[in-house]
C-alpha cells in the first residue's frame, strides 16, 4: 500500500517493511538462552559503556533529530516502581532514545524481534544497551523469556515494549497492538506507560524532509483488578492502543510539515 506521505509499505500491518540481512550468528532463543545477560563480566561491561555511551547519544538525538520530550511528569510518578513502557516502532532510534533522554537516570530493557540479535555486530551492541531478543520460535524460549523478564521487574527495572512488532520508518499511524507487553503488564502487576513518537517535518532543497522527533509520554494505564484476568489483558491492550492513537491523530491534526492531508 501507498501510506499518506506517498511511501510503499506492505499491506499487513504485520510485515516486515524493511528486510534483515546478515542473520549469521548461530545462537538459539531456547530454554538455555539467558534473556536477561547472566555474566558479571559482561553486565560490568554493559554498566561501564552505558554510563559512557548515555550522554553521548543523547546529545547526538538532541542535535540530529532536535528531539524534545512532552509529559516528562507522567514518567517521574512512577520513580523507582516498575512498569511496562509502549511504544509505536517507527524509528531506527526510538528504543535507544528512550535509554538515553527519558531514563537519562535509569537502566531500562528493551526487547526486540530475536533476528535482530542475531546480526554479529548489531546483536552484540543491542545486548550491551539492554536489549531482550523476543524468541518468536520457541516455546521453552518464551517461558525462559516471560521469567527473566519477570525477574527484571521484581527487581524495579523497567521493560519497553513495541507492541506494533515490526519497524516501519517514519510511518505516522498506529498499527494494531500484539498482546505481549500487556500480558506482561498483568502477570507481574504493574502499569503500562504508553509512550508515542511524533514527528515534524521540513522540506529541504532536494526536495527530502527533514525530521524532527519528539516523545510524548502519557498518563499510565492500572490494571483492572475487578474484571478477569484474559478481561485485564484485553482493556489494558484497548486502553492503550486508544491513548496511543488519539495522542497521534491529535499531534497530526495540526500541520507539522506534512500538510493536512487525511487520505
Amino acid at each position: 500500500m501507498i501510506d499518506k506521505d506517498g511511501i510503499d509499505r506492505p499491506d499487513n500491518p504485520d510485515e516486515i517493511a524493511r528486510p534483515i540481512k546478515n542473520e549469521k550468528r548461530k545462537v538459539k532463543f531456547d530454554e538455555h538462552y539467558n534473556f536477561r545477560p547472566r555474566s558479571v563480566l559482561f553486565r560490568f561491561w554493559s554498566f561501564c559503556f552505558i554510563k559512557f555511551a548515555k550522554p553521548i547519544l543523547n546529545l547526538f538525538i538532541k542535535i540530529k533529530w532536535k528531539y524534545k520530550i512532552i509529559g516528562k511528569e507522567n514518567y517521574k510518578k512512577l520513580k523507582k516502581k516498575p512498569f511496562v513502557m509502549t511504544l509505536n516502532h517507527v524509528h531506527i532510534c526510538d528504543d535507544v532514545s528512550v535509554g538515553t533522554n527519558l531514563c537519562f537516570f535509569r537502566k531500562i530493557y528493551f526487547t526486540g524481534i530475536d533476528r535482530s540479535f542475531k546480526r554479529p555486530m548489531v546483536g552484540f551492541w543491542l545486548r550491551t544497551l539492554g536489549g531482550i531478543p523476543i524468541p518468536n520460535s520457541s516455546i521453552s524460549g518464551m517461558r525462559r523469556f516471560n521469567d527473566d523478564v519477570s525477574y527484571l521487574l521484581k527487581k524495579g527495572k523497567p521493560v519497553l515494549f513495541n507492541p506494533e512488532s515490526h519497524m516501519w520508518l517514519y510511518y505516522r499511524e498506529i498499527r494494531p497492538f500484539k498482546r505481549g507487553a500487556f500480558v506482561t503488564a498483568v502477570k507481574n502487576d504493574v502499569p503500562v506507560l504508553p509512550l508515542v513518537l511524533l514527528f515534524s517535518a521540513k522540506k529541504k532543497r532536494n526536495g527530502k524532509l527533514k525530521y524532527r522527533l519528539t516523545l510524548k509520554v502519557c498518563p499510565s494505564v492500572e490494571i483492572d483488578k475487578s474484571v478477569s484476568e484474559r478481561e485485564q489483558i484485553e482493556k489494558l491492550m484497548n486502553e492503550t492502543y486508544t491513548i496511543t492513537k488519539n495522542t497521534a491523530e491529535e499531534w497530526y491534526s495540526q500541520d507539522r510539515g506534512f500538510g493536512l492531508k487525511t487520505e
